[in-house]
């Protein structure tokens, strides 16, 4: 999970992922992912992987998607 936030975070300052979890020790390591230096290897990596998996369909319903960039 590390791993994932940290490249989140890497992405681009306005990127705030939210991580729930019930316990302390996850959230510790959740903070642990600020301190996680990744290389540009690493990221253009991970960007690459990313993009693999693809998205499919739309974030939010029809009304929604309208008040998108609004």
């Amino acid at each position: 999970m590390e791993v994932a936030l940290a490249w989140l975070l890497a992405r681009h300052p306005s990127i705030v992922p939210i991580p729930g979890t019930r316990r302390i020790a996850r959230t510790e390591e959740n903070i642990g992912a600020t301190q996680l230096p990744l290389s540009a290897d690493e990221l253009a990596d991970l960007d690459e992987l990313a993009g693999r998996v693809g998205v499919q369909g739309d974030r939010y319903n029809e009304h929604h998607m309208s008040l998108v960039d609004k």
